[in-house]
């Protein structure tokens, strides 16, 4: 009996270790084929035409992939780079369907861009949605009411879609400041709070 616990306790953990460890390989095995079929018949073509064989390496269409995505990174960085890719966005938004898709995609995406964090200046705790309970929130900008008042703009992203949620004014001192890293905190809010976490306090400002 105590034989067969410890075997099934033991494989339940590893088998919560294993799923997202599998998961994260099947999707870039996805992403890696689906690159490479796309890819291979065009290379091919180019690798007759050129050595009168037809010449491919699996895992091309990855690097392509990557190429890709950093030259549209430099793309977008400059003025006419991000009109081009706000008017694509404006007509990708308009087609029934897709834009559902895009949308979803984008926001989820955008909730972890650099952009978005830097936009969150500090974790903490506020008192949401009544008295005696707490959520997590970020403090995305400060207003001073008077000399001995400010009142801070915070944040306070759903579960488990982060892109959505509230946006409160509330006085700083009755705000809970938390020794956190933003990436952290929204982490514990997209994973429905599962897992031993910590919320260490830090000294709340003056």
């Amino acid at each position: 009996m105590e034989l067969t616990k410890h075997f099934k306790k033991k494989f339940v953990t590893g088998l919560f270790i294993l799923i997202p460890l599998l998961v994260t390989i099947y999707i870039l095995y996805l992403v890696v084929v689906s690159m490479d079929s796309f890819i291979a018949p065009i290379v091919k073509g180019i690798t007759v035409q050129l050595t009168g064989r037809a010449l491919f390496v699996p895992g091309t269409g990855l690097v392509l992939l990557i190429i890709i995505a950093y030259l549209i990174g430099v793309g977008v960085s400059n003025y006419m780079g991000k009109k081009l890719l706000t008017y694509g966005e404006g007509l990708l938004r308009k087609i029934p369907f897709v834009k559902g898709i895009y949308s979803s995609v984008k926001d989820i995406t955008d909730a972890f861009s650099s952009e978005r964090r830097e936009s969150f200046k500090e974790v903490v705790l506020a008192e949401f949605p009544v008295q005696g309970s707490f959520a997590i929130g970020f403090i995305t900008s400060r207003t001073r009411i008077d000399a001995d008042k400010t009142m801070c703009s915070v944040f306070i992203p759903t579960t488990p879609n982060p892109t959505s949620g509230y946006l409160l004014m509330i006085p700083e001192d009755r705000l809970i400041f938390l020794d956190m890293p933003v990436d952290r905190a929204l982490k514990y809010i997209v994973s429905f709070g599962i897992g031993h976490t910590e919320f260490p306090w830090k000294k709340q400002h003056s």
